[in-house]
């Protein structure tokens, strides 16, 4: 089965955990960016703000690792529940790009 799951989303890296390693020695980071923007909706524009969960797995866990927090970020991935037993969508990265001057 094969459908659409992607998603962009620009904002400021505010968290980030320690790097961890899977049992195959793949490593792994999860980190957060606050999104605020301006959005239209039903015809008025409103201003949106989030908080996401994301996920890099592999060489971008560790390009990321080393990304100052308060870096503004531009990242393109797939959503997935963070794990079997906790349903919550986590963005996992396909692409990032730092990003200056927003």
């Amino acid at each position: 089965m094969s459908a659409e799951n992607t998603l962009r989303m620009t904002g400021t890296l505010v968290a980030r955990e320690s790097l961890r390693w899977t049992p195959a020695r793949v490593p792994v980071l999860e980190f957060r960016i606050e999104h605020l923007s301006r959005q239209m909706e039903a015809g008025t524009e409103r201003e949106v703000s989030c908080e996401l969960t994301i996920r890099a797995i592999g060489p971008a866990a560790h390009q990321i690792e080393v990304v100052a927090l308060g870096s503004q970020m531009k990242i393109e991935g797939f959503i997935a529940a963070k794990s079997a037993k906790n349903r919550a969508p986590v963005l996992h990265v396909r692409t990032f790009e730092l990003l200056e001057g927003i």
